[in-house]
């Protein structure tokens, strides 16, 4: 538009030159709703694929193409046409659902959102980045729990996954390894996998309260890991890797079960083998990778798991191993339900591995808390205007032909009493991380929660708290020498006679005690230990003493003296 300064008639001076403004000539008003479809792919372009700012965009859309908006019209359009810069929940939920049905089958993929190519970096940087309050979102989404709006529902209309294409323009790919920023996403995708697939084809099962089934075992896999590591840092490195072998030649009947602890042991398996010594993990993922071909077949979603891993760094190799567990233990909360207590456990075993943060884990055990107390309350108050089913049982039954071996269903203050040692034992665990972790006198609390677990009946727990005890008494300083010798005495009474005298743990009991026998100046004591250790462990090679309880043993009684 053009503005001219007029002269009145009859003036000698010159008449000026026009004055223009800065708006194009060819301006026609604010764009129009026609406007802004004819432009839509131009404006796309520059402020996505070439990663125009806002203010660029609106300043060359104004003078290149005579196209008039204000920022704020072009946000308005923006979420209309679902165009962010950004990936946001729902767009990253859509993106790994559909990768991960390629990856089950073996398809590489080649994602685009608004036609826009979005690469496996951007998504991994995605979900390294993403705060705890998304990622809840995320798998809300994930799970269907959540419901995505219309706009949500038309971008994701534009998503599409497909198998990548050669591009005759460009030149050659580079082959190279697995970058270690995609792992994350891939991770991710096989993880989700390998969990639909359990359920769809009935390899898992729940019972009728919608709780997952786990086999019942006295130890897990993980045991001889667990053992290897202690023997590895008290010096028994030939013993140490006996436990491996062990873990190793174990392996192939655990995965040909593939129950639903298979993966997190594996996990929590390589977490301790980083912890022990260079090399040890590395050789379990390349076995696991050859063993699950084998056994499994090379489509399966642990074996592509296994491979994408086998490029990793230690460190690199920590973090995904990490959020391999989270990813796991959400789609099995996604598709069933899951003991709070066995959901604690499983954190205090990832803090150990350095899996996750500290605050992580309490906040997530203090989430587990919250809701079993809720339960407790809304249970007692049920159980307080309702009869007791025991009586309704008896009622029925006393007409009916049921055998008599059938056990009546638990009472409601069994039930009650169940429900109230599943809190207390969540609020052990959260006190333990707000007051114990890491501290000083860490292994002291282990050792008394050793003794103190007897009386439960829970060998899990008390396994548990063996090997916690071993791994942290090197970091608990304000354990003298003479103490944790002392301490070491009281186990090994106990894992004696619950586990029995050439169990895993017991025996590994045995090596720590004579290194800090050794380290107080006992070195009587510490020679009789060490013959008793030797004495034993032809019982650990020869797979005896099973945590049975006898007090057999070939080795004579230790004998013990005060400092």
């Amino acid at each position: 538009m053009t503005v001219s300064i007029s002269q009145e008639r009859g003036s000698e001076e010159p008449t000026p030159p026009p004055v223009t403004t800065t708006l194009p000539q060819r301006y026609n008003g604010p764009a129009k709703d026609g406007d802004w479809a004819n432009y839509r792919e131009t404006i796309t372009s520059l402020y996505l694929d070439q990663n125009k700012s806002l203010k660029e965009v609106t300043r060359i859309m104004r003078e290149e193409y005579y196209f008039f908006a204000t920022e704020k019209m072009y946000k308005i359009r923006f979420n209309k046409w679902g165009l962010h810069k950004k990936l946001r929940a729902h767009q990253v939920a859509e993106l790994l659902a559909q990768r991960g049905k390629r990856a089950a089958v073996g398809k590489t993929s080649v994602s685009f959102v608004h036609g826009r190519k979005i690469d496996s970096d951007r998504l991994s940087t995605y979900l390294r980045r993403v705060s705890p309050a998304t990622w809840m979102e995320l798998e809300a989404i994930l799970a269907g729990k959540l419901e995505v709006s219309g706009a949500q529902k038309r971008s994701i209309e534009n998503i599409i996954c497909r198998t990548p294409s050669p591009d005759p323009g460009s030149p050659p790919m580079r082959i190279d390894a697995p970058d270690d920023l995609r792992l994350p996403e891939e991770c991710m995708q096989l993880v989700q996998s390998y969990v639909s697939g359990a359920f769809e084809g009935s390899l898992w099962h729940t019972t009728l309260e919608g709780e997952l089934v786990f086999p019942k075992r006295a130890k897990t896999w993980l045991d001889p890991v667990s053992s290897a590591r202690q023997l590895f840092v008290n010096g028994f490195v030939g013993q140490g890797f006996h436990m491996v072998k062990v873990t190793f030649d174990e392996y192939g009947e655990v995965m040909s079960r593939q129950d639903p602890s298979l993966l997190v042991e594996v996990c929590l398996a390589l977490g301790a083998l980083l912890q022990s010594g260079p090399g040890l993990a590395e050789s379990l993922l390349k076995y696991s990778l050859s063993l699950s071909r084998i056994v499994l077949g090379p489509g399966h979603p642990l074996h592509l798991l296994f491979a994408r891993l086998q490029s990793a760094s230690p460190a690199d190799l920590t973090k995904c191993a990490g959020l391999i567990m989270q990813c796991y233990i959400g789609a099995l909360r996604r598709n069933s339900q899951l003991k709070p207590t066995y959901l604690a456990t499983l954190y205090r075993a990832m803090l150990n591995s350095d899996f996750i943060e500290v605050e992580t884990a309490r906040r997530r055990m203090q989430e587990l808390l919250d809701d079993l107390e809720a339960s407790a309350k809304a249970f007692a108050s049920s159980a307080a205007s309702s009869p007791d089913p025991v009586c309704v049982e008896e009622t029925s039954s006393s007409s009916s032909s049921s055998s008599s071996s059938t056990s009546p269903p638990p009472s409601s203050a069994s039930a009650s009493d169940s429900l109230h040692r599943d809190v207390d034992m969540l609020r052990y665990h959260v006190s333990w991380l707000l007051n114990l972790h890491n501290a000083p006198t860490e292994a002291a609390a282990a050792a008394r929660t050793l003794a103190e677990t007897r009386s439960c009946g829970d060998r899990r727990v008390a396994r548990f708290s063996c090997y916690n005890m071993l791994r942290t008494l090197r970091t608990s300083h304000a354990v003298g020498g003479d103490e944790a010798v002392a301490m070491l005495y009281r186990s090994l009474d106990i894992c004696e006679a619950d586990f029995g005298r050439g169990d895993n743990a017991t025996v590994t009991l045995l090596a720590t005690l004579h290194s800090y026998l050794r380290r107080a100046g006992r070195p009587k004591e510490a020679d009789a230990v060490r013959a008793e250790f030797e004495a034993r462990w032809a019982e650990v090679v020869d797979g005896e003493g099973e945590g049975t309880g006898d007090d057999t043993g070939s080795g004579a009684p230790i004998t013990r003296r005060t400092a």
